[in-house]
């Protein structure tokens, strides 16, 4: 309960202290500087009246201010339920960068001999662009449609403004915008961190966009003010001023559905929906012909759900194109449907989180993991909830905090183990079980995550080609003799990421470089496809050599399908490096979550994962090796032959990744 409690305190602190958001305490400073001198230096008032104007108890304490003030507190609240559910940034952009391989079918190199700092202006201004085109459409859109404005309204009955007022907004509305900056967002840091790599950095001051920095250093709260600050009409034309935007709060007929636009105003002016300030004017805000009733939260809260239900079903029956102004005649028939659909809602909402079953978050995919929950339940008679994701549990679980019900995260890859560690998301275990069963290379010093089973990266050739032979270790494929005969899935991928950091910890920096760029160099055909499609591509003569994980071998070797069983027959592998240091392994694993409330349960089911029973399905579900000493590979894996793994310490991997994604930008595998 302290945890939620020392979480909501952070949650009400944040948009002061924050950068990132609009009433951060820098800008509300810079807001009162500029709305002081705007007072005293043009319209030629005293400084104790200008801050008698701007500190007006009639503005401040009013009804309207304090249902802001209100509103804001509660929704803090609400979005803690919400804002877990909801669509992460980091898994958006994630998802956006794996498809694109697919979409250009590789990954091509834009613009290579551009600075840095080039592309990081251009990646600034981009986000920056797309982002405020996109808030004007959504506000556009809020205004138009009237399912949408049942909620939006809320922002327009505020009819004294101060600069909490930008949080006068329903939870829903907070919902669209929220999507709107994660989609937005996320597909421009996918779409330039594709073509430009490690070059992609964001411009910041404090943190924050340094474009809405200056924007917001500039005085933006003085939009939901009092104070009159026009720019003229030439600068009107290309950037909102707080006056346009007030002429936008106005209850005045020829002010509706006027400048939309959050920082430019280009898009109103393309739009046709620009109001230029002009002189001075005295204007009254809030919705026409709204009742007292507008500041009390069980309007604002409920009456939209109903008023939205309403003008969806007149919408369809009727085609009404007009909005309809409700809060006057919101009868309390309405008012309460609209509570019984919120209060569903949020019960839906928290549902998930009163689980008391073991609830495990999964990165791997159903058919790999539903036999070993079978196995496990069918030992224990533990019943198991999963959440499958192939991106963003992480930062779901970030955003959950103490509230989360997880309990166990499985997942693949050392790098994503090690960014649930980074994040501070997984619980300390102490258990002699998992210490014995997994060598000490395999698991985090401090005992937060654990590997299950292990995936070599190895080498597949085609049959019957007698120098390749010849290949004994990963340095081996960047000699110039095997020009044209390589294929690759591209190089950012992070299986071939985790291998160019292992040649990192083997070698140095240069020396892993220097082999990228003969890999590169000995391509036969741009990077492309999954591992699969590299054994495919050895079976139908476009290569020689393929660098593929081991279970691909086994997956198509047993496939249903005839024509894949026929790609694997055409190739056999090569364990690199047996004579040194032997062959590159990855992992998958997991570990406990660090609010499980079931922590004895989720530590036995760790253990569980290491004993011969599950460590035997590794090798026969997926072909992956075990990782417990004691169990021996599977007959299928021993008949492909004995190997020496390389024996880092797995977590380097994800350590030497930032740096192994340069190299691999740099040479443009």
């Amino acid at each position: 309960m302290d945890d939620v409690v020392l979480e909501y305190a952070g949650l009400l602190a944040d948009p002061f202290i924050n950068p990132q958001k609009r009433v951060f305490i820098g800008y509300l400073a810079a807001a009162l500087a500029i709305a002081l001198a705007v007072q005293v230096c043009l319209v030629k008032v005293s400084l104790r009246r200008a801050l008698g104007a701007l500190f007006s108890r009639r503005v401040w304490l009013s009804r309207s201010a304090i249902a802001d003030y209100k509103i804001l507190i509660v929704n803090q609240a609400v979005m803690m339920g919400i804002a877990p559910r909801l669509l992460s940034k980091v898994a958006v952009a994630t998802l956006l960068f794996e498809w694109m391989h697919i979409w250009f079918d590789g990954r091509p190199s834009v613009w290579p001999g551009a600075p840095g700092w080039v592309i990081a202006a251009l990646f600034t201004v981009s986000v920056f662009v797309v982002d405020d085109l996109a808030k004007y459409l959504v506000h556009r859109a809020l205004h138009r449609w009237p399912v949408l404005w049942a909620f939006h309204k809320v922002h327009h009955t505020a009819e004294t403004m101060t600069p909490l007022t930008v949080y006068r907004t329903h939870p829903m509305e907070g919902v669209i915008f929220g999507l709107r900056a994660v989609l937005v967002q996320a597909a421009a840091i996918a779409v330039f961190l594709f073509f430009f790599g490690d070059r992609t950095e964001l411009i910041t001051i404090l943190g924050a966009n340094v474009v809405l920095f200056l924007f917001n250093a500039a005085g933006s709260n003085l939009r939901h003010s009092h104070v009159w600050i026009s720019y003229g009409p030439f600068v009107e034309r290309f950037l909102i001023s707080p006056a346009q935007h007030q002429i936008h709060h106005s209850v005045e007929t020829r002010h509706f559905d006027r400048n939309f636009g959050a920082v430019l105003a280009v898009w109103d002016w393309i739009g046709g929906s620009l109001c230029l300030a002009g002189k001075s004017t005295e204007l009254r805000f809030g919705v026409a012909g709204e009742p007292d009733t507008c500041h009390h939260l069980r309007t604002i809260y409920f009456a939209p759900f109903a008023e939205a239900a309403y003008c969806l079903v007149q919408t369809i029956h009727k085609g009404i194109r007009r909005m309809p102004n409700m809060f006057n005649q919101t009868p309390k028939w309405r008012t309460a449907a609209g509570a019984v659909a919120l209060a569903i809602a949020l019960a839906g909402f928290s549902a998930q989180a009163n689980s008391a079953e073991l609830n495990i978050y999964s990165h791997r995919q159903p058919f790999l993991i539903e036999p070993f929950i079978d196995a496990y339940t069918k030992e224990t008679g533990t019943k198991i909830n999963i959440v499958y994701a192939s991106k963003g549990l992480a930062q779901r679980l970030q955003a959950e905090g103490a509230r989360s019900p997880a309990d166990v995260i499985l997942t693949v890859d050392i790098a994503r183990l090690i960014v649930y560690a980074d994040k501070d998301l997984l619980a300390p275990i102490t258990s002699k079980v998992l210490e014995k069963d997994i060598p000490a290379h395999l698991r985090d010093p401090g005992n937060r995550w654990f590997a299950f089973s292990k995936r070599a990266r190895v080498i597949a050739v085609a049959k019957g080609v007698e120098d390749l032979q010849e290949i004994k270790t990963y340095e081996d494929l960047a000699d110039p003799k095997w020009k044209g005969r390589i294929c690759s899935r591209p190089g950012s991928h992070v299986y071939n990421r985790a291998l160019v950091a292992s040649l990192i910890n083997a070698g140095g920096v240069e020396k892993a470089q220097t082999w990228a760029q003969g890999v590169v160099d000995n391509l036969a055909r741009r990077p492309q496809g999954n591992d699969r499609a590299q054994v495919k591509a050895v079976f139908e003569g476009v290569c020689d050599i393929a660098i593929i994980n081991n279970y691909y071998y086994g997956k198509l070797k047993h496939s249903d399908k005839l024509a894949q069983r026929a790609w694997a027959e055409a190739v056999r592998l090569i364990f690199p490096n047996q004579d040194g240091r032997g062959t590159h392994v990855n992992i998958s694993g997991g570990g406990v979550a660090k609010y499980s409330k079931n922590k004895e349960e989720a530590q036995r089911f760790l253990e569980f994962l290491t004993k011969e029973t599950a460590q035997g399905l590794y090798g026969a579900v997926n072909f992956e090796y075990p990782v417990n000493p004691a169990v021996p590979p599977s007959k299928e894996l021993a008949s492909w032959g004995a190997f020496k793994e390389d024996t880092m310490p797995i977590g380097r991997i994800a350590e030497l990744a930032p740096e192994a994604q340069k190299v691999i930008d740099r040479v443009g595998w």
